[in-house]
């Protein structure tokens, strides 16, 4: 049994590129079922986050397949060879090594970020009720969450925000005082409350939109005043600094919505993949825009010793990992 994969992250690739292999959960699926379909391949997970796109394939007499190839034709990109050397291909221990790297948040954006835990879950999650994944992956994804969870307990790193959110936040904090500026998040997902959260905390006016409210389903974070999402636009006028966050497919906010007004925000602040807010919008004057791409800091200057014991986890989950590979291979024998 073979594992491949392909990854694509924020250090061999722009926003832009990435952006292009950000899938929604229906196109995860359609993407899974497919490879599932190929000769050879027993299991598939696909993982796709703001900062990463990666695939895990497992099989026999697979080692001919290309999963980034795969990816980019899935994505419609005919002539592919251009994007090939962006992705990164591993094979077996190196596949194996990275995803549990990746879960535990030393590949992140954001170093040890606590999102990474639950993305992995999810893409397994998906996969699984797809029944695109085997024994093989399945095992080798629980004991990358578990090493992940027990990096977590044992290891306390130093001045690492918990997510991209309060990664930008505290970044733009450095140069811009929030206090009672007039903040508006585009967004009540986890990120936004996020921002909320941080926000708050500087002292920043803060509304936040909501696209419905049903008693019980709906989250506000206390201290918020709220808008409709349709609101937004007209909100700007009144807006210091617009952060968004969504999960929509389209933009939040458009050059367009912000030159209408005279008084405009002074910062645009995008957090999402695919983009919320039109990149246009960083040519109109005294305007500044960033996207993630901005809020990528190497925290693990501080955390020489932390990373190492990290990876003294992984390297112990590791040998799990291919014990239960070597109990696997002799149980086939005797059944044989």
């Amino acid at each position: 049994m073979t594992i491949i994969s392909a990854s694509l992250d924020y250090k061999s690739a722009a926003i832009d590129v990435r952006e292009k292999f950000s899938y929604t959960s229906t196109k995860i699926r359609e993407i899974l079922k497919n490879i599932k379909a190929v000769d050879g391949v027993s299991g598939a997970v696909l993982l796709c986050t703001c900062n990463r796109t990666e695939v895990y394939i497992s099989g026999e007499n697979i080692e001919n397949l290309n999963p980034a190839m795969f990816l980019c034709r899935m994505s419609g990109f005919i002539d592919h060879k251009l994007l090939m050397p962006l992705f990164s291909i591993r094979c077996d221990s190196e596949s194996i090594f990275h995803l549990m790297e990746v879960a535990c948040g030393l590949q992140s954006m954001v170093l040890f970020e606590e999102q990474i835990i639950t993305q992995v879950k999810h893409a397994a999650a998906i996969a699984r009720e797809e029944k695109t994944i085997d024994s093989t992956l399945e095992t080798l994804f629980r004991l990358s969450i578990t090493a992940a969870k027990k990096a977590k307990t044992e290891v306390k790193v130093k001045a690492v925000p918990t997510s991209a959110a309060e990664s930008a936040v505290s970044e733009l904090s450095k140069k811009y005082c929030f206090t009672h500026k007039k903040v508006l998040v585009i967004g009540n997902g986890e990120i936004g409350r996020l921002c909320c959260k941080k926000l708050l905390e500087l002292g920043a006016d803060l509304t936040i939109t909501l696209r419905k409210y049903k008693h019980g389903e709906i989250i506000v974070p206390v201290g918020c005043n709220t808008i409709s999402y349709d609101e937004r636009e007209g909100f700007l006028s009144c807006a210091d600094v617009v952060i968004s966050a969504t999960t929509s497919p389209h933009f939040t906010i458009t050059r367009d919505m912000v030159e209408k007004h005279q008084r405009k925000p002074e910062f645009f602040i995008d957090l999402a993949l695919p983009r919320d807010i039109e990149p246009e919008i960083s040519k109109i004057e005294g305007v500044e825009s960033y996207n993630l791409d901005r809020f990528c800091t190497d925290f693990s200057v501080l955390n020489h010793k932390e990373v190492r014991k990290i990876r003294e986890v992984i390297y112990g989950f590791i040998l799990q990992f291919e014990k239960w590979e070597n109990y696997r291979k002799e149980a086939g024998l005797i059944k044989e």
